[in-house]
């Protein structure tokens, strides 16, 4: 008896090692089989929406779904998440004497985005960033994986482009009415990224009263000087071309059906029974909008122009077409079927298609939707939305009395309240605006920082022989920006 327990100790001892690896073994495949299930359904989204997620050091995903949506969507669209963390920025300049700009300057916005899919931010005051697939490259020209920080101004208001240090005028001393202007840039590990050669990307900026003529300029920024403006050249001079298919086809809502629930049936066609299959055409351009649309084959009575209007209103919210990483132009075909029967049109006959090629015509160009200015860049920086100055009268000196000084600065905003000029310090004790309108109707805006303390004096003027000596007044950041506000 004592021979058998003998045997039976080394038994117990092996089971027990086998059962604790079993049982540490089933727990490691269960752990990848949850991390392939979170990557397949990171993979099945389609507009994504990033939540603001603290800087930690602890590992975490770069981004979270908030919900499940169609798996071959085009287009990722970002939200802004809170700042980065040091190391993920771009180096600041070395540390120097602090100006007032570096503490009223409009603050950043910032978005993580996977740079090998197309992206889209949005900015909190209306601008809309649209970038393609494989845009970005780093220092050594080599295309970027991993996320990517994209970093957004906004400066729309007067009071922001005086506070950021930006005016109206061109390297060449050409006066501008600005639309306001932005800045972006990219980064990635603390590194300034660049655009890969010929890409380009779309921004969309606000339109908050409608101005013709207007074009993109790019910002060149010396050190402790003002922001000054360069004209940018066309993006893409070739006419673009009007897709009839592509690899990503635009789409509207969660499907083709969620257009018919914009649709009312016309009483005059149900009143007179009249039913049918309406078709339409249309292009949905790079921005969502709907350009030229027309009725391919009506049935009257109210219900082609109830198709054209609800394409009209659906312009600017759709999701562009993509072709190679870029967003294009595509021509689409919708039937709609009207059924007084059912007192509605059915859905079940309602699909989106890519036009056959023998119905394209060229599209509608224009620069601007209802909402937004539109453009195409191969530029990052700042980015100025403005046209020439319409001066009635020629250009003059206008000087303005006041002892030179760096923590000064003199500006001139012209009644306009789109057109803001610099002041240059001379050695006969004055600033000088070299461009000024011959009768400068506006304001004079002079800051002084000194002692950690801003100064601000306001002067009225409508002639080139003012010559009055400026007086300062001690404000607070808070009162300075109040006071410039009411200039708008």
């Amino acid at each position: 008896m004592l021979f058998q327990r003998s045997l039976w100790k080394p038994f117990f001892f092996l089971l027990f090692l086998l059962t604790s690896a079993c049982q540490q073994q089933p727990a490691e495949k269960t752990q990848s089989a949850n991390a392939a299930a979170a990557s397949s359904e990171s993979l099945a989204a389609d507009t994504v929406t990033l939540t603001a997620e603290p800087p930690s050091d602890k590992p975490v995903t770069w981004h979270r779904l908030t919900r499940r949506t169609n798996p071959n969507a085009p287009l990722l669209v970002y939200s802004r998440v809170s700042r980065p963390p040091a190391s993920e920025l771009v180096a600041s300049p070395p540390p120097r004497e602090t100006r007032l700009f570096d503490l009223t300057r409009k603050a950043s916005q910032y978005y993580r985005i996977d740079p090998t899919h197309p992206a889209e931010v949005r900015g909190q005051e209306g601008t809309v960033v649209r970038i393609p697939a494989g845009c970005f490259v780093d220092g050594r020209q080599r295309a970027v994986e991993g996320q990517v920080w994209i970093e957004l101004k906004e400066c729309y208001s007067l009071v922001d482009m005086l506070l950021s240090d930006m005016v109206s005028e061109t390297a060449d001393g050409q006066l501008l009415t600005t639309g306001g202007g932005v800045f972006i840039r990219a980064s990635a590990h603390g590194q300034q990224l660049a655009l890969a050669p010929n890409r380009t990307y779309q921004v969309e900026l606000p339109v908050s009263r409608q101005q013709a003529g207007m074009s993109l300029f790019r910002g060149i920024s010396a050190e402790l000087q003002p922001v000054r403006w360069e004209e940018t050249a066309p993006a893409d001079p070739a006419p673009e071309q009007i897709y009839t298919t592509a690899e990503q086809l635009p789409t509207y809502g969660k499907s083709p059906t969620d257009i018919n629930k914009l649709i009312r049936y016309p009483k005059t066609a149900l009143a007179r029974g009249t039913q049918g299959m309406v078709f339409a055409s249309f292009v949905v351009d790079e921005a969502g909008r709907i350009r030229s649309p027309k009725i391919l084959r009506g049935i009257g009575d109210g219900c082609d122009e109830e198709v054209l209007r609800v394409l009209r209103q659906t312009s600017g919210h759709w999701t562009p077409g993509q072709q190679d990483g870029r967003f294009v132009k595509v021509k689409m075909v919708v039937p709609i079927r009207f059924n007084p029967q059912e007192g509605m049109l059915t859905t079940s006959d309602t699909a989106l298609a890519s036009a056959p090629t023998d119905t394209v015509e060229e599209a509608e160009e224009g620069l601007t939707s209802a909402e937004h200015y539109v453009f195409r860049t191969n530029n990052l920086g700042w980015l100025l939305c403005a046209r020439p100055h319409s001066a009635s009268s020629p250009s003059a000196e206008l000087a303005v009395r006041l002892d030179a000084d760096p923590n000064t600065s003199v500006r001139l905003v012209l009644a306009d309240g789109r057109t803001v000029l610099s002041g240059v310090p001379n050695e006969t004790g004055s600033y000088v605006f070299r461009h000024a309108p011959a009768q400068p109707k506006g304001t004079l805006v002079a800051v002084r920082y000194f002692n950690d303390t801003p100064y601000l004096a306001l002067r009225q003027t409508d002639s080139a022989s003012d010559t009055t000596q400026l007086k300062f007044e001690e404000t607070t950041l808070a009162q300075l920006e109040t006071a410039l506000r009411r200039l708008e």
